[in-house]
């Protein structure tokens, strides 16, 4: 699943966690072969994740803004709070 979040290049990035994951998530997740591509394990219910961002991706537009220093909307992956050091007692 393709997920964004809204970043900057120049500001640092803060990271927010998210969770606990309920049954009905991890369910939907499951099904879609969806798995914390940082350790390879898939989202069970109860963790708590964050978002990552990656880059502007294709978009023509966002790479543009992220070049030029402005706020873009960058292409984000789904990963487990602890797989990037990520506190738990930080959920959103």
């Amino acid at each position: 699943m393709i997920t964004y979040v809204r970043h900057n290049l120049k500001v640092p990035f803060e990271y927010r966690c998210f969770g606990p994951k309920s049954e009905e998530t991890t369910t939907r997740q499951s099904e879609e072969g969806d798995v914390c591509p940082a350790c390879g394990k898939a989202f069970a219910e109860g963790d708590y994740t964050t978002l990552v961002p990656l880059g502007p991706g294709d978009d023509a537009e966002c790479r543009e803004k992220a070049q030029a220093g402005r706020w873009f909307n960058a292409v984000a992956i789904e990963v487990h709070a602890d797989c990037a050091g990520v506190k738990e007692s930080d959920p959103r």
